[in-house]
């Protein structure tokens, strides 16, 4: 059984840590950031000054800043290595996979201003003071210039994030490709990170025609997030008409390439399946929603986040794109609320969310669209979104992380002596108070939503109007 942790053990934890963490060294020869001369690595390896190994089976993360304060509104230059797990015949040494400059901030909205523990946006570049992009292949995943470093603090299981994502790269078009890794910034350790993919146009993730015609048409990606926070929104049909609600911004062409013919021919665009959508011909078999958009994407798009109690999903981290040519797509984004996660109520898994929300409330009014979501979660049931497989997948990332995820807690294990989470309707905690807890409630609520949508699927039907 995994230790709890408590105080007097954190403390003693801590102070073992100082020792340990403050040996990390990277032979590096970096100048100051703000002198704005270049950061030059000459080294080839990073190891423990008094010969000790960081020992993980993990990938490790070094950021180093010179001393900056990372901001999020702005970036600031950073070196970054990636460095792979020791391999039997060298244990003894840590070598970087790539040593990088980049640009990096802080990222998020309620977890930047609530959360200790802090995630990061990465732009590699082609050095230090330039504005081009250089593509690296991190981790084993796809070569790309952009990277996100996702932080578990509010998921204590750790897990959420990785099993769905995953999971998700078997039924859509594209989804986020992660890996687990251990982080450390300016030489304190950091914890246990998720580097993720973010929703962008490379080759190997959307994969959008990346050039337009002279009218303004284009491939685009539209993001879904809290109000006035993003560059280029649109007016979007739904606001507009009461329909939907928070805004929607262009993400792809991106706010330096985007061009104002550009940004009103998506806005005319996406409008227009909006309109079609809450016309009185919505469900026309030729000109109807279904002439806009693709169905499959869309009712996967339902499936995953229904099951999941991702409440938010239509609403907030909600991303849709469209290629020249081609139909409206989703792709997925942010689990960490995910299996009554979510901190500022508790939810229920006896009843439906997704199928009330932006778009959706639409959709289902569709026979066709529900006969669709009914045989398609009914098919995934026996396979990758079967109860058995969830947990066996649960189980097995628990089993991967190990030792990682005693040295995450020895840091942020004060976690479980918190009320991160709002009180059930009851009055109860809902905070796990050990890690133990906090994987046996991921699992209790994967099992207590699954029995809920199989026996109730059907009840989908209630919403149609045909």
């Amino acid at each position: 059984m995994r230790r709890i942790i408590s105080y007097f053990f954190i403390v003693g934890a801590l102070l073992v840590g100082v020792f340990f963490i403050n040996g990390l060294r990277t032979l590096v020869d970096q100048q100051d950031a703000m002198s704005g001369k270049q950061m030059e690595s000459t080294a080839k390896e990073v190891y423990m000054q008094d010969g000790r190994v960081f020992n993980t089976h993990l990938p490790i993360v070094v950021i180093n800043t010179g001393g900056q304060r990372i901001e999020k509104e702005s970036e600031i230059w950073a070196e970054i290595l990636v460095i792979n797990p020791s391999t039997e015949s060298n244990p003894s040494k840590k070598t970087p996979d790539f040593t990088a400059n980049a640009v990096i901030k802080y990222r998020g909205n309620s977890s930047y201003s609530t959360f200790d523990k802090k995630q990061y946006r990465i732009e590699f570049r082609q050095g230090y003071g330039e504005e081009k992009n250089k593509k690296y292949s991190v981790m084993g995943m796809s070569a790309a210039s952009d990277w996100v470093l996702n932080a578990p603090f509010l998921d204590r299981s750790l897990v959420r994030n990785h099993v769905i994502f995953n999971i998700s790269r078997e039924l859509f078009s594209w989804a986020p490709d992660t890996r687990y890794c251990e982080v450390f910034l300016d030489g304190e350790f950091q914890g246990l990170y998720l580097m993720i993919e973010p929703v962008t146009n490379e080759e190997e993730r959307l994969s959008l025609t990346k050039y337009g015609l002279l009218s303004g048409q284009t491939a685009y990606v539209l993001k879904r997030d809290r109000n006035n926070k993003e560059e280029n929104i649109i007016d979007s049909y739904g606001i507009r008409n009461g329909k939907t609600s928070y805004q929607l911004s262009v993400s792809f062409p991106t706010p330096r390439h985007l061009t104002e013919t550009q940004r009103q021919w998506i806005e005319r665009d996406f409008n227009e399946f909006e309109r079609v959508l809450y016309s009185d011909q919505f469900d026309h078999p030729d000109y109807g929603y279904g002439a806009y958009i693709d169905i499959d994407s869309f009712v996967d798009y339902y499936i995953i986040n229904e099951l999941t109690l991702t409440t938010d999903a239509s609403y907030l981290s909600t991303f849709v794109y469209k290629d020249l040519g081609g139909k409206l797509k989703t792709t997925v984004w942010d689990f960490n609320n995910s299996f009554n996660n979510y901190p500022w109520e508790a939810k229920s898994n006896e009843k439906f969310y997704v199928a009330e929300s932006n778009w959706y409330n639409r959709l289902f009014q569709d026979k066709k669209f529900t006969v669709a979501v009914v045989a398609r979660y009914r098919e995934l049931r026996k396979g990758v979104l079967s109860e058995e497989n969830l947990l066996r997948l649960v189980d097995e990332n628990v089993a991967y992380l190990g030792d990682a995820i005693d040295r995450n807690f020895e840091i942020w294990g004060y976690t479980f002596y918190e009320s991160m989470l709002s009180r059930d309707e009851q009055g109860n905690h809902r905070d796990p108070e050990s890690y133990e807890g906090a994987i046996q409630q991921l699992k209790e609520c994967i099992v207590a939503r699954g029995h809920f949508l199989d026996q109730n699927i059907d009840m989908l039907y209630q919403y149609a109007i045909n």
